[in-house]
């Protein structure tokens, strides 16, 4: 006998958490994208143009950290979302990420004060160096935190 009970959802249709969970998911993922593309396209007009004025340089290659401000408000918004456990795993992921690329930065600069760095990386990681260290000690950070919470 079917159970009648009103509040009973339909098993066919989604669940309007996960849906709206992940639709803010991908909105997050399109403001790293639209982050990306506005980094790589400065990237692309400031060293094809040496020539133009430092202020115009300098106001180009900042632009990729509004797109960057706006995943930061979304990331924020879905981390407020998450449960305890999941909430707990990002922000040590975070955490790890963080304080890891700001590890990685010091040695990239220590390195090239003393001259051992050659060609490599002479200003640092910059932004897009700096994006992909977060992202990739991200991940690292979430594998070790799932591992350790199972």
């Amino acid at each position: 006998m079917k159970n009648t009970n009103l509040q009973e959802r339909d098993e066919r249709q989604p669940d309007p958490t996960a849906v709206k969970r992940a639709l803010r998911s991908f909105e997050l993922n399109a403001w790293l994208a639209v982050t990306t593309a506005v980094y790589l396209a400065t990237l692309f007009l400031v060293r094809h143009h040496p020539d133009w004025d430092p202020w115009l340089k300098l106001t180009l290659s900042l632009t990729p950290l509004l797109p960057g401000l706006l995943y930061l408000r979304n990331g924020l918004q879905l981390l407020q979302g998450m449960d305890e456990l999941q909430r707990r795993i990002q922000l040590e992921a975070w955490l790890f990420a963080a304080l890891g690329t700001v590890v990685v930065s010091t040695i990239i600069n220590v390195v090239n004060v003393h001259g051992l760095g050659g060609d490599w990386l002479p200003h640092g990681l910059e932004v897009g160096g700096t994006y992909l260290t977060m992202f990739i000690l991200w991940c690292v950070g979430v594998t070790i935190a799932n591992c350790r919470y199972r």
